[in-house]
Order: C-alpha cells, then structure tokens, then sequence
C-alpha cells in the first residue's frame, strides 16, 4: 500500500472528506510528501525547509476551507500523514534515524501551522465579507421606503403650508432628517457595493397570499410612481397564493418595481403572476426603455453598479433580487428589448 493510498483511506474517516472526489482529496499531498523525501534526504537543510519553502500547505488550507473542512480536520489530516508515514516505515522495516524522526514531524508540524494559519485568515476575511455585503444589501433596500417617506412629506408640506404652519415646520424637519438617513445610506452603498457574493439567505416560508401583499408594496411605493407619473396594476389573481418567506419576497418585488420606476418615468407597470408545473410564477413588465442585449447577461452582477457614469447602472437590486429567488429554489429570467422595455420573471416552487 503505498503512502498516499494509505493517507486517503484514513482521511476518508473524516466528515470532510466524505463528499470529495480523489481528486480534490489528494489536492496537495503527493507534492507534499515529494517535498517531504527531499527534505530527508537533504537534513543540512532542515532550517530552511522549516520555513518552509514548500509553498502548498497554505493554498491547502485555502482549498480546505472552500471544500467545507473545519479547522481540527484540516490538523487531523496533516496528523493522519504522519502516522501513516511512520506505520509504512515500520511495515516495511525501514529504520528511521532519529535526525530523520526530527525532520519529519518538524516539517509536518510546521505544514500544520502554515494550512491552518491560512484557514484561518481566509474563514476571517469570508465572514467579513459577508457581513459588509448583508450591510449593503440592507442599507439598499432602505432607500426605496426612505424616498416614499420624503416624497409624502414634500406633498403634505406644499398642501399644508398655508393652513397649518407649524405642522409645514415639523415636515419640513422630517425631510431633513429623511435626506441626511439617505446621504449615511448612500455612503454605506458607496464602501460596500463591491463585495463578493455571501453565504446566502435562509427564507421562512409559508403559505401567503400574493395579492394583498403586492396591494401593500404598491400602496407604500403610491408617492414614487405618482412622483415618476406612472401607472401601475397589480394583476396578481386574488386566490393565487404562495409557499415564500412573505418578507423576503417583498423585498424582491420591491427591488424589481423600484428598478422598472427608475426605466420607465411617466410609463406603466404591472405585476402578474399564475401557476404552473414549476409552481408559482410572477413578472414584473415594464415598457421603459428597455436593456440592450449585450447587458442582459451582466444585470444581476452585483459589480454592474460600477457602471460608466455615461450610462444607467442597475446596482445591486436585481442582485438582492436574485439571491432572494434562489434562496427560494426558484429560477429567474429576464426578456427585454431597447425602447420597447423589460419583463423580470422569476418562479417559486409549491414546497422545498
């Protein structure tokens, strides 16, 4: 049995390890233990192999942590090499040297130390990442009802003003603190917007019905589209209902709607959705001015908001509208030609 055959049987064990291919089980290791022959056979150099120059116990711990290894298996398997190292050399009675002894658990030792230190800078700066992009996506969808809130407390000042002073006053400070919640919102979307795609979304989901819902979200967005001059229709059926997390896919009706308000000033809207084999299905149509084809493909990239300032930007909407729906198990789709306007479909399983 030779020693990377052995290393793999035992590895095996862990829980790790279970859902790999050879492949990706092996990764570095027969490269390792080469490097390992070498530094035996070449013990004046134990010094700088310590330190290592052997350059893939670190991209192992990386490729460890994106194959869904915990740090103790990551120590494990390194461990696991040593005691398969020695077993071989005893079974075929190859005496080691304790020189030889002290060079290999010094390599291994420090392998351990260099895959787990980069484990764990990796696993630090995944969660980082995460966390400012859940803050982006957050502070995102606080700028549709931010705007709803100060465009209905302009209406209210020009219509109270002349009767009601005071009450004008205290609307007026209401827009100025609204305006200064959006300028932080917008600094936050500004550091965040470029960050690599999270870890997911987890929905609740429940039966809901669609209709009353899609009623509140246009209801709530009723001083943006009056204020864009648009017409919007909910023909979502009164029966129709859905298996979602309901606060979720308000937010990705919300992200869609908000996202056809800003390509189609003084056009119309409407939402709709039925059954089909699939499940529940709901678009969103528009007929602004429409996506040119070389675009379709780079709409729901989050990096899309780094658009040329020449030209619209998406931002990371249909982003967080995508993550939704997929968190959902569902598909998504988009038809659009330019000048004519878009149609955002997306589909939502009866059951997980």
């Amino acid at each position: 049995m030779t020693l990377v055959t052995r290393w793999k049987a035992m590895v095996g064990e862990l829980a790790g390890a279970a859902r790999l291919e050879a492949s990706v089980l092996r990764d570095h290791i027969p490269q390792f233990i080469d490097e390992m022959i070498a530094a035996i056979a070449s013990p004046g150099e134990t010094a700088v192999v310590g330190k290592t120059g052997l350059g893939s116990p670190p991209k192992h711990g990386i490729q460890r942590l994106a194959a869904g290894f915990n740090i103790k298996e990551v120590v494990a398997e390194y461990n696991i090499l040593r005691s398969a190292v020695f077993d071989i050399a005893q079974n075929y009675e190859l005496p080691l040297t304790a020189q030889e002894y002290s060079v290999i658990n010094h390599i291994i030792d420090n392998a351990i130390a260099e895959a787990v230190e980069t484990f764990a800078r990796e696993q630090a700066n995944e969660r980082e990442r995460q966390r400012a992009e859940h803050l982006a996506f957050v502070a995102h969808d606080l700028r549709t009802p931010l705007n709803a809130i100060s465009l209905t407390a302009t209406v209210l000042s020009e219509e109270l003003a002349p009767h009601a002073h005071e009450l004008a006053e205290m609307l007026r400070a209401l827009q100025r603190n609204v305006q200064r919640i959006e300028e932080l919102v917008q600094r936050i979307l500004h550091e965040e917007h470029c960050l690599e795609a999270p870890d997911g979304l987890k929905p609740v989901r429940r039966d809901i019905d669609l209709w009353p819902l899609v009623h509140q979200l246009l209801q709530d967005l009723r001083p943006v589209t009056e204020a864009a001059q648009i017409k919007i229709r909910n023909l979502v059926p009164r029966h129709l209902t859905v298996n979602a997390d309901a606060g979720l896919l308000a937010r990705a009706l919300q992200n869609l709607v908000s996202n056809a308000i800003k390509f189609a000033p003084g056009g119309e809207i409407e939402i709709g959705a039925g059954e089909n084999a699939a499940g529940m299905e709901c678009w969103v149509k528009d007929n602004g001015v429409g996506i040119a084809p070389e675009r379709l493909e780079l709409i729901f990239n989050k990096r899309e908001t780094d658009a040329d300032p020449g030209r619209a930007s998406f931002g990371l909407g249909l982003a967080i509208f995508k993550q939704i729906i997929e968190a959902h198990n569902g598909k998504i789709s988009v038809h659009s030609e330019p000048r004519q306007g878009s149609t955002f479909q997306f589909t939502i399983p009866s059951k997980d």
